[in-house]
């Protein structure tokens, strides 16, 4: 029972942060979340090869959303993009933008 009504707040809290967080908070989290799961220790820098739709799948936004989003992080030096691969520059200001 606990672990059921775990899973149902946390998909409660990813509902309300669907509908309430602007796109930049939810493109940021999804990035965030990424990094957090699947860096390794070893790593300096979080970068993952993975399409501009997966991000927008995860955000909940149109993938021309993500995509001028991703665009902006790039601009503010948070990310990095090259071919396919996106690159985490600066962890600390883009998971503070998702709160």
């Amino acid at each position: 029972m606990k672990i059921l009504s775990g899973n149902l707040s946390d998909k409660e809290e990813q509902l309300l942060k669907l509908a309430y967080n602007s796109v930049r908070k939810r493109v940021a989290e999804a990035l965030v979340t990424l990094n957090n799961r699947y860096k390794k220790e070893s790593e300096p820098k979080f970068s993952m090869n993975i399409s501009r739709e997966d991000i927008a799948n995860l955000a909940g936004t149109a993938t021309e959303t993500t995509i001028r989003t991703l665009s902006d992080f790039k601009d503010e030096k948070l990310i990095d993009i090259k071919g396919g691969t996106i690159a985490i520059m600066d962890y600390d200001k883009l998971s503070h933008l998702r709160n």
